[in-house]
């Protein structure tokens, strides 16, 4: 009877001593979908590059460590029986797999600090409470990231964490993990939780709060993903074949960092970007003349007055808009009689913050999108006989 497979050379098998086929598999998809979003990222964000993208370079680098860690420890026996292993082999493979449980956590925080710092990047400098909860939760993501890879190392020998015979495990480990996943999964919350509070303070329809809350909340799957790796991981530490039961908790533990580094370029899109285009956020450019042209029978608007009028061309960046329509009742006439009037109205938007020339010349054809706190006013004024 003929093999069920052609004989021949395999760059890796999948054998019930050996599963290191799976993590291959996982790791090089992930690697390839996450550094392709990273490049989308770079196109689309090319001439904006800000501390977020930063963050997101450091992050992607992080994940080319550990994916290269991992690549190492493939070869060297990991995913396999540690019976089919020597003692040296065994040792290398427990102290890759060591720095890669580091470099993964690190550039799992590192893509939280990422994603807060773009959400930081969509409102200016004024919004100083919006600044500041900012801050709190970048500091947050910073602490955990540098949190969560000296709990899982610290104290531990690399054959603890990956022990041949349960007298090597390395004490507590399961609860060092256990509060590494909780914590974890309350840094992904506050991920969600906080752009959604910052995104309720702003005059935005409802239909466009839950369109941005939604794209945040892509990141809610981490969570059980990151208790799957958890669980995996201590089924292994127990196993009568924990080389093998390891694998798993690996592959868990590739995808949850691929949708964590794609979580944090998903906001990105310019779909998205184009939905805080609100009464909160103008985007206001102001030409070398007013006025414009349309239905609403606009007309080029000259200065009434060489000191308010001239003020507000040199500190106010908006557009002016003035359009005759039909005077209507209002409580500021006073009681007086007209006939045919006119009201001319002068509508507009200005920042509360005033622009100095540099911010000025800095921000001039920038592809910038800010949320910020503007005042509109209206200028009436009214013929009559």
């Amino acid at each position: 009877m003929a093999d069920a497979f052609p004989s021949g050379y395999r760059f890796s098998t999948v054998t019930p001593n050996d599963h290191s086929g799976l993590i291959y598999i996982a790791a090089f998809l992930t690697f390839t979908y996450s550094n392709l979003t990273f490049i989308t990222r770079c196109f689309i964000k090319w001439q904006v590059f800000g501390y977020d993208d930063l963050a997101t370079c450091v992050a992607q680098v992080a994940s080319t460590v550990q994916f290269a860690i991992l690549l190492v420890a493939l070869s060297a026996g990991l995913g396999r029986s540690f019976e089919m292993l020597s003692d040296g082999s065994y040792e290398r493979v427990a102290s890759l797999q060591y720095g890669y449980q580091i470099a993964l956590y690190l550039s799992l925080g590192l893509s939280k600090c990422a994603a807060v710092t773009l959400v930081q990047r969509l409102f200016t400098r004024d919004a100083k409470q919006f600044w500041m909860i900012c801050n709190i939760v970048v500091a947050v993501m910073a602490i955990w990231t540098i949190f969560a890879a000296l709990m899982l190392s610290v104290g531990c020998s690399p054959e603890g964490l990956a022990p041949g015979t349960e007298s090597q495990i390395c004490p507590g480990i399961s609860t060092r993990y256990k509060v590494v996943i909780i914590t974890d999964a309350l840094t992904d919350a506050l991920l969600v939780l906080a752009p959604a509070y910052l995104v309720c303070q702003l005059q935005m329809s409802v239909s466009l709060k839950l369109q941005v809350i939604s794209v945040f909340a892509f990141r809610l799957p981490l969570i059980p993903l990151s208790a799957l790796a958890f669980s995996k991981f201590d089924i292994s530490l127990h196993s009568s074949n924990p080389g093998v039961d390891r694998t798993p908790a690996i592959v868990y533990q590739q995808i949850q960092l691929c949708f964590s580094l794609i979580a944090g370029t998903v906001p990105c899109l310019k779909s998205f970007i184009r939905s805080f285009d609100t009464g909160s956020g103008v985007k206001a450019g102001y030409a070398s003349h007013y006025g414009s042209s349309g239905p609403g029978e606009s007309y080029k608007m000259h200065s009434l007055s060489t000191g308010s009028a001239l003020r507000s061309q040199n500190d106010d960046h908006g557009e002016v808009r003035v359009n005759n329509r039909a005077f209507q009742n209002s409580s500021h006439s006073h009681g007086r009689p007209r006939g045919n009037s006119v009201a001319k109205v002068t509508t507009g938007a200005y920042s509360t913050r005033p622009a100095n020339k540099e911010e000025d010349a800095a921000s001039h054809d920038s592809q910038e999108l800010f949320i910020r706190r503007d005042v509109q006013w209206e200028v009436r004024s009214e013929n009559v006989r």
